[in-house]
């Protein structure tokens, strides 16, 4: 019995890249080393351009059905260690303070007052130190 749904014998899974967004909404997207416009039905912000996504071809028309997340272990709040990466950069955000890490290996920590403390030493080290 058909019920008029979606005819999963008609398409085929493919595995794409999301390139952007264009002004009409619909996402760029290149599979098999060929671009197309495709519509998708998850949500893709900025953050998401390069990732890769599964696109289904339903007729001649590509669907977006969702981002190929590669497997991120959970933070463990009492392990011994915690490795969190970013693509294009890593922020720590609370209120008015922020720590931004970028690739380039620039790290910027803004806040309303910064205190640093040490039991030992608390040194600052650079090609040159600026203060004020």
């Amino acid at each position: 019995m058909h019920d008029g749904g979606f005819a999963a014998a008609g398409s085929r899974l493919l595995r794409g890249r999301i390139l952007g967004i264009d002004p009409c909404g619909l996402l760029r997207v290149e599979i098999g080393g060929a671009e197309a416009l495709a519509e998708t039905v998850v949500a893709v912000s900025a953050a998401d351009m390069g990732a890769e996504a599964v696109v289904a071809e339903v007729g001649a028309s590509p669907v977006v059905l969702g981002l190929i997340r590669r497997a991120v272990p959970e933070a463990e709040l009492d392990g011994t260690r915690l490795v969190l990466e970013g693509r294009r950069e890593v922020v720590l955000r609370c209120g008015r303070a922020s720590i931004t890490l970028a690739p380039d290996g620039r790290v910027t920590i803004r806040g309303t007052e910064i205190l640093s403390r040490a039991s030992g030493a608390n040194r600052l080290q650079g090609a040159s130190v600026q203060l004020n």
